[in-house]
């Protein structure tokens, strides 16, 4: 028999954490942080021993993915932890980050000494499309997720006494066109789904408009003189601004304005995408087997130092600022929030969805100001927002996904709030006649 049990991701977005047990086999499939207004679960015990996982999957390396994998092994795990080669390099940074971070809170889940302990266990060699064989009778299969470098969707197969089952872990899933990196591969059958629902209630703005959008902010700003600041996520969203700003400066539209990346983070992680350039889409893969780096041009200005990075502010006349983290909580960001929310002469423009309870959902929607570090600061600068560069599928790009899925008996929904759960569930329901339900933390599900 197997059984499933989410411990985190299921009624939410965040926490992603899912036990399957085959028989004797225990595989958890990603071990990820809460966060926003879920953090404080962070704290909560697992709800299932540690020490008892064989198998760690991880489907990618965002943090509400990976985050709580030192503190899993901290209280026990001794297991193989699986990912593709891309995941396993930027996990490597994203945790070595998130242990200091954790370091400087009241109440750390761990250190950056438990960081070192638990990427020892990580066992990189995962190919797309190769299956590998985790006990006898259990095997898993890879597939790119087109979510972000590296990132992969699951299958597992395993043999019962009534015969052959599968089922398929989602992960994130991406959209149908992205700007840097490879579509998604889809697959052909399995007997279970477990999908991922983060807009599941929604169709994306069409890319390439977003894309303009941005561009005339930027080039509109800096006619004015103005300073723009970019808060933004280190992995991925980065490297896609990046790669569009660099167009504007092979344009010749960015002619003498420096460009600061100031978070060290995206510096790291930028330079670790350049040793994976088949994971890209074509264009991208053709400029560097051409030797040409998708993500620098004349004006960009790498600020790892805090020296450098206190600096920015002295420099006169008209500039781009990109700086973490992408909703504001935390990171060299808050500085230049304190600095340039306040100046009518600048242009805040956030490029990824911004969590309720974060400081850049307030800034984005309290028409006044906001309080930043004990300090209040009117929001006199222009604030916009770009909504298109999601690295989450919408609706369309999830139905088109299932449907190529063949034999499905059960779908069951997970990362996503229920609202948006239950209108993909009917939609779901209504297109493909095939059982959907909505998951709950702990609840035992057979397979």
């Amino acid at each position: 028999m197997a059984f499933f049990q989410s411990f985190g991701a299921a009624g939410q977005v965040t926490g992603s954490c899912h036990l399957l047990e085959i028989n004797d086999t225990k595989i958890l499939i990603d071990c990820g942080m809460f966060q926003g207004e879920d953090k404080d679960r962070n704290e909560e015990p697992f709800g299932f021993d540690p020490a008892s996982i064989d198998f760690l999957l991880v489907t990618h390396a965002h943090l509400d993915h990976i985050g709580r994998i030192p503190l899993l092994v901290k209280q026990g795990f001794k297991g193989e932890i699986l990912c593709t080669r891309a995941t396993f390099a930027i996990s490597r940074l994203m945790l070595h980050n998130a242990g200091g971070l954790q370091e400087s809170t009241p109440r750390p889940l761990y250190t950056l000494a438990d960081v070192d302990p638990a990427l020892s266990l990580f066992k990189p060699y995962i190919q797309y499309g190769e299956p590998v064989k985790l006990e006898e009778g259990i095997e898993v299969v890879f597939q790119n997720a087109g979510h972000i470098l590296g990132s992969a969707t699951l299958k597992l197969t395993f043999k019962e006494q009534e015969g052959e089952k599968s089922v398929i872990f989602s992960g994130d899933i991406g959209q149908e066109h992205r700007i840097i990196t490879s579509a998604i591969t889809p697959y052909d059958s399995a007997d279970y789904l477990f999908l991922e629902s983060t807009y599941g209630d929604r169709m994306h703005k069409n890319l390439n408009i977003s894309i303009m959008e941005f561009k005339t902010y930027i080039e509109d700003a800096l006619r004015a003189g103005s300073t723009v600041l970019i808060p933004s996520f280190a992995l991925e969203r980065t490297q896609e601004v990046l790669y569009i700003l660099r167009q504007l400066s092979l344009q010749g539209k960015l002619q003498g304005i420096p460009v600061f990346l100031d978070a060290p983070l995206a510096i790291n992680v930028t330079r670790t995408f350049l040793n994976y350039p088949s994971l890209f889409s074509d264009e991208i893969n053709e400029m560097m087997r051409a030797n040409i780096n998708p993500f620098d041009f004349e004006e960009l200005v790498n600020t790892e130092s805090k020296d450098a990075s206190s600096r920015i502010a002295g420099t006169p006349g008209a500039k781009i600022i990109i700086a973490g983290s992408g909703m504001c909580e935390g990171g060299r960001v808050t500085h230049h929030l304190l600095r340039y929310l306040g100046d009518e002469n600048a242009l805040i423009v956030f490029v990824g969805y911004q969590v309720p309870s974060t400081l850049g959902y307030r800034i984005l929607h309290n028409k006044k100001g906001v309080e930043i570090e004990g300090t209040y600061v009117p929001k006199n600068a222009v604030v916009k927002s770009v909504d298109g560069f999601s690295a989450h599928a919408d609706q369309d790009d999830m139905l088109r996904w299932v449907e190529a899925i063949k034999g499905l008996r059960h779908i069951y929904l997970i990362h996503g709030d229920k609202e948006r759960q239950k209108q993909l569930q009917n939609v779901l329901r209504s297109l493909l006649h095939t059982k959907v339900h909505l998951t709950k933390m702990g609840r035992t599900i057979t397979l």
